[in-house]
C-alpha cells in the first residue's frame, strides 16, 4: 500500500476537509449579506461579487481552521526559529521555513497563530494549552484566502443566487 493512502493520511484529509468546509460556512455566512447590500446599491453583478470578497475577507474575524496536529507543528517549529533568531544563532536561516507552507496568506496566518501563542506562553501556558485556546477561542484577524479563491471555490454558486434575486 502506498504512502499516500494510509490510515493516518485518509483521516487527516478528512478533518481537513470538514475543516474547510467550517471555513466555507463561516465565510459565506458573512459574503451572502454583503453581497446583497452591494448589489442592493445598484453595483453590476461582477463587480458586487469581486466588491463583497474582498470586503469579507479582509473584514471578517473567523476562526482558526486549522488541525491541531498541524497547528502544533507549524508553531513549534516558528517558535524554535524565533528563539534561534533572538539568540542570533549562526544556525538561524530565515528563509528555512520548510515546515510551513509556501503560500504567503497561509504562512501570515501560521506566524498570527504563533504570535498569540507566545503570548499565552509569556503569561504562563504551555505551548498545547496555549495553543488549544488560540483555536477554540481566538479569532483571526481576516479570512486568509485570496479573493479568486472566495469566488471561484466558496461562492461559484452566488452568480445564480444574484440572478434569481433580480
Amino acid at each position: 500500500m502506498s504512502h499516500f493512502f494510509t490510515m493516518k493520511n485518509i483521516k487527516s484529509e478528512i478533518r481537513h476537509r470538514a475543516l474547510c468546509e467550517q471555513r466555507d460556512k463561516e465565510f459565506l455566512a458573512l459574503f451572502n449579506p454583503t453581497l446583497d447590500a452591494f448589489l442592493g446599491q445598484g453595483m453590476p453583478m461582477s463587480k458586487a461579487r469581486r466588491e463583497a470578497a474582498e470586503f469579507t475577507i479582509a473584514n471578517g474575524h473567523p476562526h482558526y481552521h486549522v488541525d491541531m496536529d498541524r497547528a502544533y507543528r507549524c508553531v513549534c517549529h516558528l517558535l524554535a526559529a524565533e528563539k534561534k533568531k533572538a539568540a542570533n544563532a549562526r544556525t538561524f536561516r530565515s528563509g528555512d521555513d520548510a515546515a510551513l507552507p509556501k503560500r504567503r496568506l497561509r504562512r501570515q496566518m501560521w506566524y498570527e497563530i504563533t504570535s498569540h501563542v507566545a503570548r499565552l506562553q509569556d503569561k504562563g501556558m504551555s505551548v498545547e494549552q496555549a495553543l488549544e485556546h488560540v483555536l477554540e477561542h481566538c479569532r483571526a484577524s481576516r479570512f486568509f484566502i485570496s479573493p479568486a479563491t472566495a469566488l471561484t471555490k466558496i461562492c461559484p454558486k452566488s452568480r445564480s443566487r444574484i440572478r434569481s434575486l433580480r
